[in-house]
């Protein structure tokens, strides 16, 4: 579903390697892909951008990690004792004001990623844990940045990371990043609280296999550390990051699998809510013999283009994504065609 648009590939220097030439590489399938330096963020996980109607004011909804020894991995900065910060942002001066903090750190353990519902005026946001399985919790959300608690569901998987809400707005998709399983939650068309506590579909790229890897509270590493005896243990499992479904159709869901390498392409089955089967899998690199691990991926709001970011080499991958072949599996959906 993503093919190359151009063969060549450009990689940049990075500030410690400003007098090394500049390379060129010809992968088969990549588009094109820029090597670059990063900043490490201190313990602030995730931001959402809220709309306040009666204002035009932007709400920023900012979650910040409370528990370091939960995670895989070892955040700078310091644990926050209110996990949830809501600042309004007055787009004509800058400014932007605290309006409120909320959550216990001991009962909101580690919320890592929120997502706003595109119509109603509901964030979810998810809880990343290694021991525990994480948390889906919903709210609504007042004009001066109060929270109310509209439900919550267990994320059926450790170390939830990622939320996206399909494009019927009726489930909720969830990524779990420890084990890397994926869950599927119906959603309240009316309210966009949780319809139901119950995983309506599951999906486990390890195919219920037993982790061979550790997490350093059991004497694993530190999945912050970037040595290569780190990222060789980080690797020795799956570990889905992130998912999002394509813009055109909703059809396939693209899920970056940190742990090996590669983009899965999984079906999703608009009038089941469910994730019936992997498609395809490609890899998220250059296949130059180093480890990727890509983590995030984003559509181009104009063109047929996917970008993926790859933690582990500190990259930006890109492609050119087949329309044709998403219609064409959509078409066969809505059909209730045979996918295998």
């Amino acid at each position: 579903l993503v093919e190359p648009l151009v063969q060549n590939s450009f990689l940049l220097r990075t500030k410690a390697n400003r007098k090394k030439k500049r390379t060129r590489v010809t992968p088969p399938s990549l588009i094109m892909q820029f090597q670059y330096s990063i900043s490490t963020l201190t313990d602030v996980s995730n931001l959402v951008t809220l709309v306040d109607d009666e204002s035009k004011d932007q709400l920023f909804f900012v979650s910040s990690y409370s528990d370091f020894d939960k995670l895989a991995h070892s955040p700078r900065g310091v644990q926050a004792t209110r996990p949830i910060n809501v600042f309004r942002f007055n787009a004509s001066d800058g400014s932007m004001v605290l309006q409120n903090k909320f959550g216990d750190s001991k009962e909101l353990i580690n919320p890592a990623f929120s997502r706003y519902h595109p119509v109603l005026n509901v964030v979810y946001t998810c809880t990343e844990d290694c021991n525990e399985n994480g948390q889906i919790i919903a709210y609504t959300i007042t004009s001066d940045g109060r929270l109310r608690k509209l439900g919550s569901v267990d994320a059926g998987g450790t170390s939830t990371c990622y939320l996206t809400i399909d494009r019927s707005l009726r489930s909720l998709l969830a990524v779990n990043y420890w084990d890397s399983t994926i869950t599927v939650f119906p959603l309240d068309p009316e309210t966009g609280n949780f319809a139901s506590s119950k995983i309506h579909s599951f999906y486990d790229p390890k195919k219920g296999e037993t982790m061979k890897a550790s997490h350093k509270g059991k004497g694993g590493v530190v999945h912050s550390l970037n040595d290569a005896s780190t990222i060789k243990e980080r690797q020795a499992d799956p570990h889905s990051h992130s998912l999002i479904l394509d813009k055109y159709f909703g059809t396939v869901a693209f899920v970056p699998d940190l742990g090996k390498d590669v983009i899965r392409e999984l079906y999703y089955n608009r009038e089941k809510n469910s994730i019936d089967l992997e498609i395809n899998s490609m890899p998220s690199g250059l296949c130059t013999g180093h480890p990727d691990g890509p983590r995030y991926i984003c559509f181009h709001p104009n063109f047929n283009i996917v970008y993926v970011v790859n933690e582990l080499s500190s990259t930006v991958a890109v492609f050119l994504v087949n329309r044709k072949l998403l219609e064409e599996i959509s078409i066969a959906s809505k059909n209730q065609e045979d996918m295998t």
